[in-house]
């Protein structure tokens, strides 16, 4: 009986601390992420107002440094790497389709004008 319960108290151990390391792990995740989106933040600015990119290329620039923020917030912070977490990934997938759709369509609109 003692061996059953020793037994027992290791595997809660064990469990308890893949539970601790797990989240030292997401810990990390998270710091690595934020210092990121500030370095991003600031090298947008720093390029802009020290006029270091083309006023043609400025503003695909910021777009891209945008998308690598995005990817941040959406995979570390709301956790979308995670399973289960395919309901929210299509609903974000056919937003982006339909605001493409919608772009495409007044972009033509204008066009044809």
């Amino acid at each position: 009986m003692a061996d059953h319960n020793n037994t027992e108290t290791n595997i809660h151990r064990n469990e308890a601390l893949q539970r601790k390391l797990a989240f030292k792990e997401e810990r990390k995740h998270h710091n690595v992420s934020f210092i990121m989106m500030i370095l991003l933040t600031l090298v947008a600015f720093y390029a802009i107002w020290s006029d270091k990119v083309a006023d043609s290329f400025a503003v695909l620039f910021i777009l891209v440094l945008a998308v690598v923020q995005v990817f941040f917030q959406l995979y570390i912070w709301m956790h979308l790497s995670h399973k289960g977490h395919d309901f929210p990934l299509w609903g974000m997938f056919s937003g982006i389709l339909i605001a493409a759709i919608t772009v495409v369509g007044i972009a033509g609109m204008i066009w044809t004008s």
